[in-house]
């Protein structure tokens, strides 16, 4: 089962709805994150962080609002009248130094912010992402308010 993406996450804003430092983060790490995605791999907190040139204890602050500003987008896109389907999880597939998931995405798959999933749940979670077919028309469908600012 995939997570889904939630519109009531505390601290979730659209990232095209602002120019906070989070949501101009969030406009920079969907691309990349939807490329690892369609390329089957998933990306580390450092690599990504690095990737967005951002100093390395950022990710321990303020990924979590990075997160949560994709996963709003992505849900707001979801309940638009021009969208069918379902939109999975993206940030499923960022994980730690060690290659673990984080304590939220531990949370949301086990219950438990403390209990890692087990093989075969992170796999299922991650071919939700992987498996995919429509990155390129989630990215043409938020390249158009993006196009706006």
């Amino acid at each position: 089962m995939c997570l889904k993406n939630r519109l009531d996450i505390v601290g979730g804003k659209n990232m095209f709805e602002g120019n906070t430092k989070t949501q101009v983060w969030a406009r920079a790490a969907f691309p990349i994150l939807m490329q690892r995605a369609q390329d089957r791999r998933t990306i580390k907190f450092k690599e990504l962080t690095e990737a967005l040139g951002l100093p390395g204890g950022y990710y321990n602050l303020l990924m979590g609002d990075v997160f949560r500003h994709i996963s709003t987008t992505l849900a707001q896109l979801e309940r638009t009248d021009d969208w069918e389907g379902e939109i999975p999880h993206i940030t499923s597939i960022v994980l730690t130094e060690n290659g673990e998931c984080s304590r939220n995405m531990c949370k949301a798959l086990t219950g438990d912010a403390n209990r890692q999933p087990s093989e075969e749940q992170l796999q299922a979670e991650l071919d939700c992402s992987f498996c995919y077919e429509e990155w390129d028309a989630v990215l043409t469908a938020l390249s158009l308010p993006q196009a706006r600012s």
